[in-house]
């Protein structure tokens, strides 16, 4: 986020275009961390850009790293569908459902976790009965402004979008500029000169708020992989020496001693081709023929490769699941205990994650309340569920011996937090009653008793 006083706008509340060029060319100051983030879930590492004399053995390995940990990390804290209870869920699940919220979510996610933070605009569609659809922005041409106050409230936020010829040449820009009202459209030649933006159209919203939510990973807005990225480099850098040393075992010289190839340069030209294709030495007494290669101490380089892929997991919170001490642990209980630093980067970034959703939530409401529908988004529930294999055995068999000091609604809760206590008494009610009812039938037919309105 970008942060700026509210003195900078215009008397009526609008935004200059010197604040909005200004603001840009403070974002494009830090695009070049964002390119790099990209470029390291892309598999682009520093490793690739490495250059070693010619003729010397130059193998570049790029072990993914990055990418695990970001598949890893929003997998685990968005690989299960949000729940959402309470009064006016139904409707606001309806809408999700034709937006298709879980892969959306997803895909924000995956940002938030490789750059940090996430950007989510709301708009109308054009349908013939519009409603409010959710997309997801790219963070490298996105960004909000936020005041100066404590709270930090959004004054405004911004996206543009490059226009190209067909050589891929880069002729202007469209912006596009969201306050708590309007929706402004600008054609520009340059970000950086005020003067060249030229307003091209001003569009009400109806959110009652800026439709473009920034969503954080954590207060600093790292990546996932970010504080890695060091090691990740010397594991790449570990792992291609390993490969360049065995080439160049392939490659090793041959010494001789006390003995000559030949008399010139032509002549042993020629031993050498003979002995090459011959596969023959043959060397006078006390000659000596033997092959100059490099010490390699494998034991030790799996050590060393074993360490820096430990402190990669370690630090990043992401555990490594082929490692053995996963193999054979299918307990539920048991696999909570080894994942207990990625639980704590889970809780962090559904904390962060959940402030953007309440924004969400407050602006989809403000909709339904402008259509007719008046729905408090404070009192609608939201449930994060992690993916994670569950011992359904362990937390039923839990559930049940607690009965007796713990409500059934909490024990419920236990069990699945995304259950609705209410609605799944009304079905156990039900389930009950068609019993005592099947029950009461086969009592009836037992002692010859059929059906007594049956006409004769």
């Amino acid at each position: 986020m970008i942060q700026k006083d509210r003195a900078f706008l215009n008397e009526d509340g609008s935004i200059p275009a010197a604040l909005l060029c200004r603001c840009i060319e403070e974002h494009e100051q830090k695009v070049s961390r964002l390119n790099k983030l990209n470029d390291y879930v892309d598999g682009k590492h520093a490793i690739l850009k490495r250059s070693i004399p010619e003729g010397a053995a130059n193998v570049r390995v790029v072990a993914n790293h990055a990418e695990y940990i970001v598949d890893i990390a929003t997998g685990y804290v968005h690989g299960a569908a949000i729940g959402y209870s309470g009064d006016g869920s139904e409707m606001l699940k309806k809408l999700f459902e034709k937006n298709e919220e879980d892969s959306h979510n997803a895909e924000l996610g995956t940002d938030i976790s490789t750059f940090g933070r996430g950007y989510e605009l709301l708009y109308m569609n054009d349908k013939e009965v519009p409603y409010p659809e959710l997309a997801v922005l790219n963070p490298r041409t996105t960004n909000v402004v936020v005041d100066t106050t404590v709270r930090n409230d959004t004054i405004f936020g911004f996206t543009y979008i490059p226009k190209k010829s067909l050589e891929d040449v880069i002729l202007g820009y469209t912006v596009s500029v969201y306050d708590d009202y309007y929706e402004y459209t600008y054609e520009t030649k340059s970000l950086y000169q005020a003067q060249s933006y030229q307003l091209t159209n001003v569009q009400e919203h109806f959110f009652g708020d800026c439709p473009l939510i920034e969503y954080s990973n954590n207060k600093k807005q790292r990546g996932d992989f970010e504080g890695v990225i060091t090691l990740i480099d010397a594991y790449n850098l570990l792992q291609s020496d390993r490969l360049n040393d065995k080439e160049a075992l392939a490659d090793a010289l041959l010494a001789i001693e006390n003995s000559s190839l030949g008399d010139d340069a032509d002549e042993r030209s020629e031993t050498a081709e003979f002995i090459k294709r011959e596969r023959i030495l043959e060397l006078p007494e006390g000659g000596k023929a033997y092959w100059v290669v490099k010490t390699m101490n494998e034991s030790q380089i799996e050590v060393l490769k074993k360490a820096i892929k430990d402190d990669i997991h370690e630090f990043s919170k992401t555990p490594c699941l082929t490692d053995e001490n996963f193999v054979g642990n299918s307990s539920g209980i048991a696999m909570k205990y080894k994942l207990f630093g990625l639980e704590q980067l889970g809780k962090t970034k559904e904390r962060y994650f959940k402030k953007g959703l309440a924004r969400r939530l407050r602006m989809l409401c403000q909709i339904f309340y402008i259509t007719g529908t008046f729905i408090d988004y404070t009192s609608i529930t939201v449930s994060m569920k992690r993916s994670l294999p569950v011992d359904d055995e362990t937390m039923a068999k839990i559930a049940k011996e607690t009965e007796g000091f713990i409500s059934w609604e909490t024990r419920l809760q236990r069990y699945d937090p995304e259950l609705d206590p209410t609605a799944e008494k009304e079905k156990l009610l039900k389930e009950k009653q068609e019993e005592a009812e099947a029950e009461a039938q086969a009592s009836a037919k037992a002692f010859g008793s059929y059906d007594f309105h049956k006409k004769e």
